[in-house]
């Protein structure tokens, strides 16, 4: 079961300033020194308009069937997975996120890098190790590959205290064999927080609270 422990992230949420008296409140948390600050939504937004994380899987020898396992997480807490038709599971499923659980999430994904990841020099990193690698004689290689994207967004986001905010924040994270690359590499330190992460989010799918949705069969 994935359930947050309150009583260990309490160090996270002191300087959390939340107005969740309804549906359409602000959930906001203020940037410290070390940690990332941010507006999940706008006063009186649209109660779900769309996804803050929305995660998803594409599989490469699955590219034709037009279905992929996804989830998305709404502003209110709702959580929404949908399992492709080729899994045991097809159909959507629903469960619902506290507000901790919430901005913790949000609060990690920024923690681990997923945010700020930048890609380019985080393959310019592996590639070095794989030359190096090469010159010795050693070669790995994944024949089907699964690529993970994770989509955030937020009215606005501060890395920490002392970096400039951003507003309409949007981050796309998206890497291929992630899990594989986090064992073979890790050298790159990037790669390995950033899988954190994903296992998170690839755990939520399957959480014990889930239950066929309105939108299930």
């Amino acid at each position: 079961m994935i359930k947050v422990k309150i009583v260990k992230l309490l160090p996270l949420l002191l300087p959390l300033l939340l107005a969740v008296t309804d549906s359409y409140a602000q959930k906001k948390v203020i940037s410290s020194a070390e940690s990332a600050g941010f507006i999940i939504e706008a006063v009186g937004a649209p109660v779900d308009k769309e996804p803050v994380v929305h995660y998803q899987l594409n599989i490469d020898m699955l590219a034709d069937v037009d279905d992929r396992l996804s989830m998305s997480i709404f502003a209110s807490g709702r959580v929404h997975v949908h399992y492709p038709v080729y899994m045991k599971k097809t159909g959507d499923y629903e469960m619902q996120l506290d507000e901790a659980e919430l901005l913790t999430l949000i609060q990690s994904l920024s923690g681990n890098g997923v945010l700020d990841f930048d890609e380019k020099l985080v393959k310019e990193k592996i590639q070095a190790v794989k030359n190096k690698r090469r010159a010795k004689g050693e070669l790995f290689a994944i024949s089907d590959s699964v690529e993970t994207v994770v989509d955030i967004k937020l009215e606005e986001y501060q890395k920490n205290k002392s970096s400039k905010k951003i507003t309409k924040f949007h981050k796309r994270f998206k890497w291929k064999n992630i899990e594989q690359d986090a064992v073979h590499y890790k050298e790159t330190v990037e790669i390995e927080n950033a899988y954190k992460s994903v296992k998170h989010l690839r755990a939520m799918t399957r959480d014990v609270r889930l239950v066929k949705g309105s939108n299930g069969k």
